[in-house]
């Protein structure tokens, strides 16, 4: 028997926090941080002031163990803690700024908008002995609990064309695509945005 449990994210969890967030988009993040990418998570985790810190950060366990998690926030928070998760990544990307900060521009004008009445789901991730298990439905229903609490309207992701299983799942659970982007990083990446209206 299955005991599952969601919590709020500690600092001492960023070894799941990073295996996680790069299995599900490490490309993406390597192509944007180059060799930064782990010590800029690690700083941006573990500073509060942050679109990606541990408090913007739920997980999912399975009999006492970390399965997967969700990161997320609302067109606030977004407003509040972009300047300052742009600086974070600045000071610890230090020799590589300006190809750094091109990418970084490059990915802020195709992903990741938050729009007024929005929650913004950044990134979803399941390890692979869990996948299956109905784990990243259960958090993709506790994030839409967490926006019609904060009397929001809509739930909003990016999501890599080619990730088939997570866009069926998706499509199950209410979102639908608004958009296509592309992202060219050197390696392009194909995006879809897809948006839930919370009734």
């Amino acid at each position: 028997m299955f005991e599952i449990f969601i919590r709020k994210a500690q600092k001492s969890n960023f070894q799941d926090f990073y295996n996680l967030v790069y299995f599900a988009s490490g490309k993406v993040l390597d192509s944007i941080f180059k060799d930064h990418t782990k010590d800029v998570l690690k700083a941006l985790y573990q500073n509060e002031k942050n679109l990606y810190s541990f408090k913007h950060t739920i997980f999912i366990e399975v009999n006492g163990k970390i399965g997967g998690l969700l990161v997320g926030y609302e067109y606030r928070e977004a407003k509040e803690e972009s300047i300052s998760t742009f600086f974070n990544i600045m000071h610890f990307t230090k020799g590589n700024t300006f190809i750094i900060l091109k990418n970084l521009i490059k990915a802020y004008t195709k992903i990741g908008k938050v729009l007024r009445d929005e929650y913004y789901i950044s990134n979803v991730a399941i390890y692979p002995e869990f996948r299956g298990s109905g784990l990243g439905t259960k958090l993709m229903l506790y994030a839409e609990q967490t926006a019609s609490k904060r009397n929001l309207k809509y739930l909003s992701l990016d999501v890599e064309r080619e990730n088939e299983t997570a866009i069926n799942l998706y499509k199950k659970l209410g979102y639908k695509i608004t958009e296509e982007k592309t992202l060219d990083l050197g390696e392009v990446f194909s995006f879809f945005r897809m948006v839930k209206e919370i009734r």
